[in-house]
């Protein structure tokens, strides 16, 4: 009887452990990465470290990372050269606190040691010198147009894009056509729901048009002064 009653207590600690390690959400973390230079969302190659190992992206983007104690280094390149570094700190999870009451001290340790007890911000934006431009970051194709020598060249048309949603494109060209600009909107980048485009102005004045969803602003493009 005696030795039953100790299996029972063997077994209830094994199995009170491994929930303990899952009761905050596990050791990874999706993280969104943004580059921004002067307003701009810009493309860039970065490098996410800390104590657990590193990550690439480019922006913007995700990565999965593994939680850790220690701060998330985030540094930013264009061609092979530095541009930005900023640090994160990682914070503890409230969840961890109630792992008191549900594992008690073991499942707190579990969660330290493995970094599923610290969180880190779920959105970063790394803040780039002005130089650095959105320009920069697109590959140049060779093509001629009329637009800014700073600008990216114009690419195919919005309209014939099966990325750009109805509600994205109609919300674009009302910002647009708010400028009194080409309502021919052409496609930049686009990324899920993040999207920028380019529509031709009156005197060569070029507009770049910023969107989330169905939410987009005219941002003015490197190099050309704001009205």
């Amino acid at each position: 009887m005696k030795n039953v009653w100790k299996k029972g207590v063997v077994i209830a600690c094994a199995l009170s452990v491994s929930a303990c390690a899952s009761i905050v959400g596990g050791r990874y973390q999706k993280v969104q990465v943004e580059a921004r230079a002067a307003d701009q969302s810009i493309r860039a190659d970065c490098t996410l470290s800390n104590g657990q190992g590193q990550v690439r992206v480019t922006t913007p983007g995700t990565a999965v990372i593994h939680r850790s104690s220690q701060d998330l280094s985030v540094s930013c390149q264009q061609d092979g050269k530095q541009i930005a570094q900023q640090s994160y700190d990682a914070t503890i999870r409230g969840m961890v606190w109630g792992n008191i009451v549900f594992g008690g001290l073991i499942g707190v340790v579990v969660d330290f040691s493995d970094g599923a007890a610290h969180h880190y911000p779920d959105k970063v934006s790394i803040l780039v010198p002005s130089q650095y431009t959105a320009a920069a970051t697109y590959p140049n194709t060779g093509a001629q147009s009329n637009a800014h020598p700073s600008a990216p060249p114009l690419s195919d048309l919005a309209s014939l894009d099966n990325r750009v949603s109805k509600s994205m494109f109609n919300a674009a060209q009302n910002v647009a056509a708010s400028r009194q600009c080409d309502r021919a909107i052409h496609v930049v980048m686009v990324d899920g729901q993040r999207a920028m485009f380019r529509s031709q102005c009156p005197a060569s004045n070029d507009v770049q048009i910023e969107c989330a969803g169905d939410a987009c602003v005219a941002m003015q493009p490197a190099g050309i002064a704001a009205n």
